[in-house]
């Protein structure tokens, strides 16, 4: 999986295609500077592995691109092509956020077999001598009873 992170990376600034993106006919230079500082926000959210946190600057990203078609700094085309990738980009991090939760809850699956072994070990291996009985309560005929 350590792999597949910075191909999302990658996937993220080439796919909506703002490196290099200066301003010009579909992009004011204001707009291609947010939305280069948030792409790269959510690239090195996930490179660090944290998906939630790069599906959250995804979504700012999304609000970003809405906003500036609205106020016609970037061309309607434009902000399709960046909402296709979005699209994209987000179905990919779902992806890895699901594989990385799934992973954790093994890992978490794993040490609690290990700590229910190490308790079975623990038990049989504690030593069951005259003085360790099972007492299940057998004081009641010390009195002599009838």
């Amino acid at each position: 999986m350590t792999r597949r992170v910075p191909v999302v990376a990658a996937a993220i600034v080439l796919a909506l295609g703002l490196t290099g993106c200066t301003g010009g006919e579909s992009y004011s230079t204001q707009t291609a500077s947010q939305l280069q500082h948030a792409v790269l926000d959510v690239a090195t959210t996930s490179a660090g592995n944290d998906y939630a946190g790069a599906l959250a600057k995804l979504t700012a990203l999304e609000q970003l691109n809405d906003a500036a078609v609205k106020k016609g700094s970037i061309s309607a085309a434009r902000h399709d092509a960046i909402a296709r990738s979005i699209a994209a980009i987000r179905a990919d991090l779902g992806r890895l956020q699901d594989a990385a939760e799934k992973a954790q809850l093994q890992q978490q699956i794993q040490q609690l077999q290990q700590q229910q072994q190490q308790q079975q070990q623990q038990q049989q291996e504690q030593p069951k001598g005259p003085d360790k009985k099972d007492d299940k309560g057998g004081k009641g005929k010390k009195d002599g009873g009838d």
